[in-house]
């Protein structure tokens, strides 16, 4: 058996323990008595899985309160269902309920059932937690991330028929209306019955080449920076023609190709098996809704002087195209 199926194979025992979970879950969440101990099953059901697949280096702790940076007045402090503290977090901080940004490698919201109020909820906090981090400066993945990144977790959802449409177009508005910055946007979204999301954040350069202007090569006529929440395509991805692609990936599989992507980006110790899902076929590819922003808006007056010489295509730590 090659390494790809086994690799698809130690996914799909995964994935069944999610659905398993939310079978068992969504019965007790009928008794209003237990609606707490349901969410708390949930949080765990998803932690565990964490635990599994990520490095052991990364430990998974359960409702904590992270603590702003800047602007300390104006943040509201809220629980935060799931964290991923980084390696060098000190040892006597991680038992205790407040933890410090800069600890914080990840972060989930997590949902038994996820609708619109809960997906809102999530990217409200998303925005909130990241503008309270201090900005990094400097490069195009200094600026336009974070080294926090904030996703929602679902087992089921309450989206209705066109649940996919339903979701993204609820997420758009969301987004509108808290992020103001591309770091501040939610970075992912998985909902284990119905599909993948992804934050893409891109600098579009304007094509100088004649030629390649005649030949209708031109992606741009200017700078401009545009975040699209990428659906990915899985197992229950609705194909209309060449694209998205067909798969047979389960959300949870790319759901985790993609933390890692996210995580290399920041960590070189998640770097080789992120490599590994890339060769092994196990991540996503697919389409999404985009938003724009003007890159004098979201770039330092440094970084929009480099961008001519510097930015790149191609995965590169720091002048890249996309992240």
């Amino acid at each position: 058996m090659t390494e790809e199926h086994r690799l698809r194979e130690w996914m799909a025992t995964a994935d069944r323990e999610i659905q398993d979970s939310y079978a068992e879950n969504h019965a007790k969440a009928r008794d209003p008595g237990r609606v707490q101990q349901t969410g708390h099953a949930a949080e765990h059901a998803w932690g565990q899985m964490l635990e599994r697949w990520l490095p052991p280096q990364y430990e998974v702790a359960y409702r904590r309160y992270i603590l702003p940076e800047v602007d300390v007045d104006q943040y509201e402090i809220k629980e935060t269902d799931i964290v991923i503290l980084r390696p060098g977090y000190p040892k006597a901080l991680r038992n205790k309920e407040e933890v410090l940004a800069a600890g914080v490698l990840a972060a989930f919201s997590v949902k038994l059932t996820l609708d619109g109020a809960g997906l809102a909820e999530g990217i409200e906090e998303a925005a909130n937690v990241r503008r309270h981090t201090a900005p990094r400066l400097g490069t195009p993945r200094q600026e336009l991330t974070q080294p926090l990144r904030y996703g929602v977790l679902g087992h089921s959802h309450r989206f209705g028929r066109d649940a996919s449409a339903n979701l993204l177009n609820r997420y758009r508005d969301e987004d509108m209306s808290h992020a103001r910055h591309p770091r501040e946007s939610l970075d992912m979204i998985c909902v284990a019955d119905l599909g993948m999301w992804a934050k893409f954040t891109m600098t579009w350069s304007p094509v100088w080449d004649e030629e390649q202007r005649q030949a209708g090569n031109l992606v741009a006529d200017r700078y401009s920076v545009q975040t699209v929440l990428m659906e990915q395509a899985t197992s229950f991805t609705q194909s209309s023609g060449d694209w998205p692609p067909t798969s047979d990936l389960s959300p949870l599989s790319v759901f985790v190709s993609d933390l890692y992507s996210f995580l290399a980006q920041e960590d070189d110790l998640a770097e080789p098996f992120y490599r590994g899902l890339l060769g092994s076929g196990v991540s996503g590819a697919g389409s999404g809704i985009g938003r724009e922003w003007s890159p004098a808006d979201v770039y330092s007056d440094g970084v929009l002087s480099d961008l001519p010489r510097r930015l790149v295509t191609g995965r590169d730590r720091e002048w890249s195209l996309s992240y």
